[in-house]
């Protein structure tokens, strides 16, 4: 004898049930409400079901605190306008809700997707309100396959296309030195993770073997790049990255980065607070430039201000600002304003392009030894913080049916052991919260040991570790690489590597 099925949910079920998102999503779609002037939450929170709904893919279990209470006869309306959205819930679900509380959790992750993409379509129109209706409207549009993932090439950097598993073959030769087996990496299965660390000394063969899997992962997806390139050969001849991912080669301070680097999503109150922190902690790890309690403090109280009172906000902006504040609160001008003056006394971004705009297309910023370090230290912190933001905005990357994430950006730096140690927030959270979001970030550095003065562990979060030959300590070879890992068995073009759930790394031919 079969079950029943369960009786289909009646209109004077819904009315009087409370749905909810998230704090998060009501933050955003606040904004949203302001700018477009609408006078009540139902309106928008509406619109962000709606732009989730037309995703095909399931929305992720929406995590965070519980935001506001709206009721079903409010969200939805009653009669035939709330038969009508469930029904479009359930169709998108390919089977109607058993009961109350599974629609309430289709609404609240639907609520909280659509919410991320109406934010991002926001961050794009720089909150002009016009600009806001041109392109939800264009959302409308028959679309193909293109604009799968419901976001549109504009607004998550990923183009569309069939999201597919990208195992990659580790270098050129890719062979097991012992069994001849070929070597390749699954960067975006389940489970796994999309970031990986290159490490060898000069010569080894670091630079070429980890350009030669970009490019490959190139090949197979559209995926577009930014990578920081300390010794200028990531561009040469041999590596040919911009001509692989048809990216503009940048050298600041003489091409200044066309980027609106302290952009906002969402500028409510709470959010500028937010913002201004993240920032501070960002500028006061400068290395040389760290700053104390009372330096943050005041940075923070400028941070918010420029914020505030510049759209585009730009450096001599928060320069200003703290000047003002060491004014106001008759304290001698230090070593925090110094550093702002200094930063500011070359032109290193030119707020041309919103971060949405930028990040859809690919770069390679060039970071030449003659720049002082700490214009190159503060370039890459100010980029991958706002990288950082922008990514944490949208909606989690599609993946297809069998797990396999699509990727929106692709992060590289070149001689990492030049900005590591300088405890990066943007480049942190970009590693360990990054995957969700399409977002992979490989490191490129000497030796083990670069890591160990990092606030978190980054190598932990590695998909992939690859270690050439180089002058390293045993104790952080094994740490990372396993206890039997040793660098000095390694012939020219080979290397140690290990993938993320080995038990111990290998020994492959990564080149010939």
């Amino acid at each position: 004898m079969s079950l029943a099925e369960p009786a289909p949910l009646q209109p004077d079920q819904i009315a009087p049930a409370q749905f909810r998102s998230t704090e998060e999503a009501d933050s955003r779609l606040r904004q949203l409400k302001d700018i477009l002037g609408f006078g009540n939450h139902n309106i928008p929170a509406r619109l962000a079901i709606a732009r989730s709904l037309s995703v095909p893919e399931t929305p992720p279990v929406a995590a965070g605190d519980a935001g506001m209470v709206i009721r079903g006869q409010n969200l939805f309306g009653t009669g035939t306008d709330a038969a009508v959205w469930v029904s479009l819930l359930a169709q998108h679900a390919g089977r109607a809700p058993k009961d109350v509380p599974e629609l309430q959790g289709w609404v609240r992750a639907h609520w909280a997707r659509g919410a991320a993409m109406l934010a991002s379509l926001l961050e794009e129109a720089n909150g002009d309100s016009d600009e806001v209706w041109r392109l939800l409207a264009e959302t409308a549009l028959p679309k193909g396959s293109n604009e799968a993932n419901g976001l549109g090439t504009g607004a998550s950097g990923f183009d569309g296309g069939a999201v597919a598993a990208l195992d990659i073959p580790l270098g050129e030769v890719a062979q097991d030195a012992v069994s001849g087996d070929l070597i390749s990496w699954a960067l975006n299965a389940p489970g796994g993770s999309p970031h990986a660390a290159f490490m060898g000394g000069v010569g080894s063969g670091k630079t070429r073997t980890a350009t030669f899997m970009l490019r490959n992962i190139r090949e197979r997806s559209r995926v577009p790049i930014i990578a920081f390139d300390f010794k200028g050969d990531m561009s040469d001849s041999r590596n040919r990255l911009h001509e692989a991912f048809d990216a503009t080669v940048l050298t600041p301070p003489d091409t200044p980065i066309p980027l609106d680097v302290f952009a906002l999503v969402d500028r409510s109150p709470n959010e500028i607070v937010k913002a201004a922190q993240r920032l501070r902690d960002s500028l006061s790890n400068l290395k040389e430039t760290r700053f104390g309690d009372n330096q943050k403090r005041r940075l923070g109280d400028a941070l918010e201000q420029a914020l505030r009172s510049h759209t585009p906000c730009r450096l001599k902006d928060v320069r200003d600002a703290l000047q003002q504040v060491y004014a106001a609160q008759n304290a001698r001008e230090d070593g925090a304003v110094n550093a702002l003056v200094d930063l500011c006394r070359l032109p290193l971004f030119d707020p041309t392009l919103s971060p949405t705009e930028f990040f859809k297309r690919s770069w390679v910023i060039t970071l030449r030894a003659d720049v002082p370090d700490l214009f190159r230290v503060s370039i890459v912190t100010l980029l991958t913080d706002a990288l950082d933001r922008h990514l944490n905005a949208q909606a989690d990357a599609p993946t297809d049916e069998l797990g396999n994430r699509a990727l929106r950006v692709l992060c590289v730096i070149d001689e990492a052991h030049k900005i590591l140690g300088a405890r990066l927030p943007g480049l942190s959270n970009l590693i360990r919260q990054g995957r969700s979001k399409g977002g992979a970030v490989t490191l490129i550095s000497q030796r083990p040991d670069d890591f160990e003065g990092e606030d978190d562990d980054f190598l932990s979060e590695m998909g992939l570790l690859v270690c050439f030959g180089t002058n390293a300590k045993e104790a952080a070879v094994r740490r990372i690489l396993g206890s039997g890992a040793n660098l000095a068995v390694l012939k020219t073009g080979e290397a140690l590597a290990k993938k993320r759930g080995e038990a111990a790394a290998r020994r492959v031919v990564a080149w010939r």
